[in-house]
């Protein structure tokens, strides 16, 4: 569809304005039984009304924009990408099919208290934090996650001891995506200047989890302890598909302390037969496997989770030996995320989309 540039500018300006552990080492026996205890304990049922609706014009000016490039980039050819041409900010629930953006530097968490999380972006995310409500926010067009696990204090409303969940999840929760569905993400993520590797204690930056208490993510971007994976040191970033039979995948990437990394996902979330996981990092093609990516016990796609999870500092010790590392908190940044939505039998099912959502 072709626009007058005048009814483009008119456009961008409305919206602008709108805006697994078969290799594990023996002390992680422990942690992995405390992850199973309090993964998403948090599920509830924050219904939001969503409806299913088309690519908007939005969608198509950004299609046309890239259909001007040369041919759709394969999976492993990330050359191509989106032109520079401003965030838009257009939302949208976790059921809603076609591209779904934000931009965060109009977006405003607001006060809670006395609870885990707040929903923000007209109820299309919800802040999930454990146990203070100001470890998510906006800050300089990035949200920010700081996890501090003794300050503040935990106060009595909250069932853990230690702060240690810091994370936005998209919505309505329990979304339970058909087999089929598939999804694109991308986003950038910045590692705190003054971030130190956790040698004792591993956590999650990314996570796409069916929403069952006590179950692990099917899909996670982890940064792993010493000892943890045979061969490979503290920090490094794997890919993780708990799905395929625990399938813990090695990146070679250890982030340091002020990097910045641009991270694209796909997923169609399926069976054996027709399920597929791609990840890239700053371009690299990291993991590619057509693999089950959903339980047999639970057949569904489930919600996407950003920020930090780390889950050991549930208990005391664990916190400890981050301390005596010099390890007093974790911060992190999340650049404007891009995500993608079709069912089969969509308009562009299965159509090569890494332009569309690959940060800038």
């Amino acid at each position: 569809m072709k626009f007058p540039k005048i009814t483009i500018a008119y456009l961008c300006a409305l919206t602008v304005l709108s805006c697994g552990k078969d290799n594990l080492g023996q002390g992680e026996i422990k942690s992995v039984e405390i992850q199973k205890e309090i993964d998403e304990e948090e599920i509830q049922a924050d219904e939001i009304d969503a409806g299913t609706d088309t690519e908007s014009e939005l969608d198509e000016i950004l299609e046309s924009q890239k259909n001007n490039q040369e041919e759709n980039p394969s999976p492993g050819d990330t050359s191509a990408s989106v032109p520079e041409m401003g965030c838009f900010t257009k939302g949208g629930s976790a059921e809603e099919i076609g591209l779904k953006t934000w931009c965060w530097e109009d977006s405003t968490i607001p006060e809670y208290s006395n609870k885990k999380g707040v929903l923000f972006s007209d109820g299309q995310l919800k802040v999930d934090s454990e146990c203070y409500e100001k470890q998510v926010s906006v800050e300089d067009g990035q949200i920010k996650f700081s996890l501090n696990p003794t300050y503040p204090a935990v106060e009595d409303w909250c069932s853990r001891d230690f702060n240690m969940r810091a994370e936005i999840s998209t919505q309505p929760w329990k979304v339970n995506h058909s087999k089929g569905t598939e999804e694109w993400f991308g986003w950038s993520y910045t590692f705190g200047s003054d971030y130190i590797i956790d040698k004792s204690n591993h956590w999650l930056f990314f996570q796409v989890h069916p929403g069952v208490v006590g179950e692990s993510p099917h899909t996670e971007l982890m940064i792993i302890k010493d000892g943890q994976i045979n061969g490979h040191n503290a920090g490094e970033i794997f890919v993780i598909n708990a799905a395929n039979g625990k399938d813990y995948h090695p990146t070679g990437i250890t982030p340091k302390a002020g990097e910045t990394f641009n991270i694209v996902v796909h997923a169609v979330w399926g069976d054996t037969s027709n399920g597929l996981l791609q990840v890239w990092i700053n371009g690299q093609s990291l993991y590619n496997k057509q693999v089950a990516t959903i339980y047999k016990a639970y057949p569904w796609g489930g919600n996407a989770k950003w920020g930090i999870y780390k889950w050991p500092w549930a208990d005391a010790e664990a916190v400890a030996l981050s301390q005596n590392q010099g390890i007093s908190h974790l911060e992190t940044f999340m650049g404007p995320l891009r995500m993608i939505t079709r069912k089969p039998g969509d308009l562009d099912y299965g159509k090569d989309s890494y332009a569309l959502v690959s940060p800038n």
